[in-house]
């Protein structure tokens, strides 16, 4: 399965879960997906300009109950948190570091030394000792790995979203939500956060290396995508008690596209 399918099956779980899907008129929720490797954001747009502005490949069509949805579904692979940090620590993805060079960078405290294992390759990375602040450092560094490789859609501002794996993971780091039920934030948390972060890891070492880093990460993609700071996300690992995996929805999906099999032509 591909990552928009993965995506487009997500928000199948997330609105079957909040009744979205069953319930006529009930408005439907988007989904934003951080895994290690792609990032997902998957929503129904109701906007014409959303539907003639997206670019070829982020739009599809999703038959089920009945109903067919066109959906604005992305996934952006080499996006995911992992792949980011290697690129922001100036790796290349399955790729060593030529000679076993040190991979140093400005998201790292100044005095950290350390090594970091990522898709089975064991990279030597260390903080940059650089006069200035360490969260301007990183953003300016992060900013350059996202330039030109997102597209910012204007209407997630009126959209109600869910977000899942490290947009979760990194709540509960930061002290947002709590662990087991999850909750509500703003996305300016994540930048209020991470600013916190970094100041910190500027004169001690963190308890997670990459906090700074990861922090920053996440706000600054967000933003890129086109949520506003005061723009409300929910986190969630369950909804109505049922875990808001991908794999419900696709099986959901999969029955639906039986049952119309099924159904004698009229």
């Amino acid at each position: 399965m591909n990552g928009t399918d993965e995506g487009v099956s997500a928000w199948i779980t997330v609105n079957f879960l909040t009744g979205s899907l069953r319930t006529p008129g009930k408005g439907s929720v988007g989904m934003l997906d951080l895994g290690g490797g792609s990032t997902q954001i998957t929503f129904l747009p109701r906007l014409q300009g959303t539907l003639q502005t997206s670019p070829p490949g982020y739009l599809t069509s999703l038959q089920m109950f009945n109903r067919t949805y066109k959906l604005y579904s992305y996934s952006y692979l080499g996006l995911g948190l992992m792949s980011a940090r290697l690129a922001v620590l100036g790796g290349e993805e399955g790729k060593p570091a030529e000679g076993g060079e040190e991979l140093v960078s400005p998201c790292l405290s100044p005095g950290f030394e350390g090594e970091w294992e990522h898709a089975k390759i064991t990279y030597r990375i260390s903080g940059q000792k650089a006069a200035g602040s360490l969260y301007q450092l990183c953003a300016s560094r992060v900013s350059e790995i996202l330039r030109n490789k997102v597209h910012r859609t204007e209407e997630v501002k009126g959209v109600d979203f869910y977000a899942f794996s490290y947009y979760y993971d990194l709540a509960v780091n930061a002290g947002f939500i709590d662990v087991e039920k999850g909750g509500s934030l703003v996305v300016g948390d994540f930048e209020i956060a991470a600013k916190y972060v970094c100041r910190t890891a500027e004169t001690q070492p963190l308890r997670s290396p990459f906090l700074c880093l990861d922090l920053t990460y996440v706000s600054s993609l967000l933003q890129e995508l086109g949520f506003p700071g005061d723009k409300v996300l929910k986190l969630a690992r369950k909804i109505n008690n049922v875990e808001t995996s991908w794999a419900l929805g696709a099986t959901f999906h999969y029955i639906d596209s039986l049952s119309r099999r099924r159904s004698p032509a009229p």
